[in-house]
């Protein structure tokens, strides 16, 4: 239309404008309308009690139920426009997407009540990949024990819970969830059987959803960041003896932005302190 109003401008008439552009006169003055299509009621209401029950389904799939349920054809472009008018238009959610928004886990209230383990890899010269297994308590971010060994087995995951145990003699074990990943180690019958006799619950995370075992992933960035990665270590022995010193750092000498710039040790006496009033 840009070129008939340059010609209409140079004193062109409209007729031959129209003509040199190749546009109908029907075409020059034709003026766009919203569409004012109303939705039916008992269309919407019907959606909407199918969708509580397969929320899962796009508009195709509702428009096939719908004519199904009603015994009468619905076209998909009327769902399409209730699912706009109804904001329920989105990508569709992938595997992991739908894992991650039915995961229900268990959130940690007070100090003990949530652990969280997992397994990590140190580099140790001579002596190859060394395996670390570590328990961390969601509360206060306590490290609370750990079993570093050269081999990566179900029975070193044993025994990194049981150092931690041993280490914490007044946990009550009866109201403690024990929340780790989906390795080998973890779902194995020996770990899951020792931990039922200790009366420990285990909480496996949902596949591909490394964030539920969230608050033990940072802490492995943050040990190999602070503590591991500026070493270079020749041997096993060296390793150890890092994680050790480590262990007692971590503990009683760094401080947590998640706990208000206090240690983890720091802030469990906060809390006995303000829970004993």
């Amino acid at each position: 239309m840009r070129a008939v109003e340059i010609m209409l401008e140079d004193g062109m008439s409209l007729r031959r404008a129209l003509r040199y552009a190749g546009c109908s006169r029907k075409m020059y003055y034709y003026e766009p309308t919203a569409r004012t299509i109303e939705l039916d009621p008992s269309i919407v209401e019907k959606m909407k009690e199918i969708a509580i029950r397969r929320p899962s389904y796009g508009t195709r799939r509702m428009a096939a139920m719908l004519s199904r349920e009603l015994q009468a054809p619905v076209n998909r472009k009327q769902v399409q426009r209730a699912y706009r008018t109804l904001n329920w238009i989105e990508p569709s959610k992938t595997k992991s997407e739908i894992i991650r928004s039915a995961a229900k886990t268990v959130k940690a209230t007070r100090p003990y009540e949530l652990w969280e383990t997992d397994i990590t890899y140190v580099a140790c010269g001579v002596d190859g990949w060394c395996y670390l297994f570590n328990v961390l308590d969601v509360f206060q971010r306590e490290w609370l024990g750990y079993a570093f060994e050269t081999s990566a087995v179900k029975e070193h995951a044993i025994m990194s819970v049981n150092n931690a145990l041993a280490a914490h003699p007044g946990v009550e074990v009866g109201s403690l969830t024990l929340r780790c990943d989906n390795g080998p180690q973890y779902r194995s019958n020996a770990f899951r059987e020792s931990m039922s006799t200790l009366g420990i619950k285990v909480e496996h995370i949902f596949a591909n959803t490394p964030e539920q075992n969230g608050h033990v992933e940072s802490f492995h960035k943050t040990l190999k960041k602070e503590y591991l990665w500026p070493r270079d270590f020749q041997n096993y022995q060296e390793a150890e003896i890092a994680i050790a010193d480590a262990f007692k750092d971590y503990n009683h000498e760094r401080i947590h932005s998640a706990l208000d710039y206090l240690t983890p040790y720091e802030y469990l006496e906060q809390w006995r302190v303000n829970n004993s009033r």
